[in-house]
């Protein structure tokens, strides 16, 4: 079992083998893990390249002295350590490797264990990709250790490859970036995390060159540990992280501001007093009859809904209490005494939300809530699936529909106007935008901040007309008001 105190996974000795002999064919002189463990990297680099000198870095004492069989081992913390400065080489300078496989844990995690072994934070440069030093509250330790390895060794040649969280891999290559690290190559190879180390996680093993020469901010990406040639290419284009960069090149015209703003469903952290199912009337999830004023009662579609278009019939209602999150709730005693009787029988489980938004706020309060909430007609789209669907939703017997936090919308008042941005959103434009950014194996692949990046309007200038027209009408049966709103896409900036 690994120690969750130091993020502990010991990489199986088969995949040491395995990762090493995926590096570049070089003969290395010297080679440094890093959070070294029982030193199983060094043992395969003792097999692999007799030749090079083999140091390792491990707080742990138990450890350490296991690694000593392949190496030299220092037992100290990497977050006290100057990496560049504190290791006495014996062997003449040459072809530098470093290698690990670095805690799969984050600051926050430490300090619930009431571990020592984490990093200080301090301020710098509030870049993203390197909270560890930005003073964030919580980060990767696996990225702190890539910081560090990046910084103390810019100034010389060394390869560094480490297995490592996907994410981690892609906040270092932003960070590189945006700092004009001399990285002259990268590369990203797939890892079978649940197999290899019993872990629901997406892992890699990235590897960066340092050195002189034209820096390159991108990394080859391999399916697998094994695979002879990448299936895309990821990483920083004109300052923005892509995910396929060949993709990219190819719709990067359409990477823009959006002239719509895309807004987030609710969030109510109370799905069993808040979200009711449709059974002859609203019932909770026990199938007790709720009666409340139906003004407060709106049609429910959770992401999996819309992903899958079950949209057809109501089959859940959400309860929204206020217009704005900064409504007074307390007015609802006299406007709807159903409903604040509902919500005080049920104080217990909405008083004890436990996330930080719902304090010094009105009781009983919700977000992702305004006026884009009642627009009749809505373009939705789930954030957690792995492949983008857009559905255009229109109001249940005249009532809008409402979306879960996990759900991402465009409300429009008119009809029109949304059938055509329909169009837009699906179209090819769209589509090649969206498998260039988007990052799949992420929790929630689809983000406001990607959807925002889809400039409609570049779209539908560039778009054939008659195609666009077609499209949209499919949804809407009046030529001349599908017209107007092309044009409308079109004049904005």
């Amino acid at each position: 079992m690994p120690n969750n105190e130091f993020g502990d996974f010991q990489t199986p000795i088969e995949l040491a083998r395995a990762l090493v002999s995926a590096l570049p064919r070089r003969r290395w002189a010297r080679v440094l893990e890093p959070t070294c463990g029982v030193g199983n990297f060094l043992s395969v680099i003792g097999e692999q390249h007799p030749g090079a000198e083999r140091v390792g870095i491990e707080v742990q004492p138990e450890y350490a002295a296991a690694a000593s069989t392949f190496g030299r081992v220092v037992t100290a913390s990497i977050f006290d350590f100057d990496l560049a400065r504190d290791i006495a080489w014996t062997s003449e300078p040459g072809p530098m490797l470093v290698v690990g496989n670095p805690p799969w844990v984050t600051n926050s995690q430490l300090s619930v264990l009431g571990s020592s072994n984490r990093p200080a934070r301090a301020n710098t440069d509030n870049v993203r990709g390197i909270d560890a030093i930005t003073g964030s509250s919580n980060f990767d330790i696996a990225e702190y250790i890539w910081v560090k390895l990046l910084t103390e060794f810019s100034d010389r040649p060394v390869t560094i490859a480490m297995i490592c969280k996907t994410q981690v891999a892609r906040n270092i290559l932003l960070y590189c970036a945006r700092r004009q690290l001399p990285v002259t190559g990268s590369s990203l190879r797939m890892i079978d995390a649940k197999k290899w180390f019993a872990a629901g996680v997406d892992a890699c093993w990235f590897s960066v060159e340092l050195g002189p020469g034209k820096t390159d901010y991108t990394a080859q990406a391999f399916p697998s540990i094994d695979a002879s040639q990448p299936d895309s290419r990821i990483g920083v284009v004109d300052g923005q992280l892509v995910a396929n960069v060949a993709a990219y090149e190819r719709s990067k015209h359409f990477d823009g501001p959006s002239p719509l703003i895309w807004r987030q469903g609710i969030k109510h952290d109370a799905s069993a007093v808040m979200e009711l199912t449709e059974n002859n009337g609203p019932r909770t999830k026990l199938g007790t009859g709720v009666d409340i004023e139906a003004d407060y009662l709106y049609p429910l579609f959770k992401c999996t809904d819309v992903y899958r278009d079950k949209l057809s019939m109501v089959s859940r209602w959400m309860i929204v209490p206020q217009s704005h999150t900064g409504d007074d709730t307390a007015q609802l005693a006299d406007s709807a005494p159903k409903l604040w009787k509902y919500l005080t029988d049920n104080a217990i489980a909405l008083d004890g939300r436990k996330s930080s938004i719902y304090r010094n706020r009105a009781r009983f309060c919700i977000f992702g809530v305004g006026p884009y909430t009642f627009a009749p007609y809505k373009i939705a789209i789930s954030g957690f699936h792995k492949v983008p669907q857009f559905r255009m939703v229109g109001p249940y017997h005249g009532k809008p529909a409402v979306f879960d936090d996990t759900t991402y919308l465009l409300p429009f008042e008119d009809a029109t106007a949304c059938a055509v941005a329909y169009a837009l959103l699906t179209g090819q434009e769209s589509t090649d935008l969206i498998a260039a950014l988007a990052f799949w194996d992420s929790k929630r692949p689809v983000t406001k901040k990607l959807l925002q990046r889809i400039d409609l309007s570049a779209i539908a200038r560039a778009s054939d007309r008659r195609t666009l027209r077609e499209r949209a009408l499919a949804a809407n049966s009046s030529i001349d008001a599908v017209d107007q709103a092309i044009d409308r896409f079109t004049s904005r900036s």
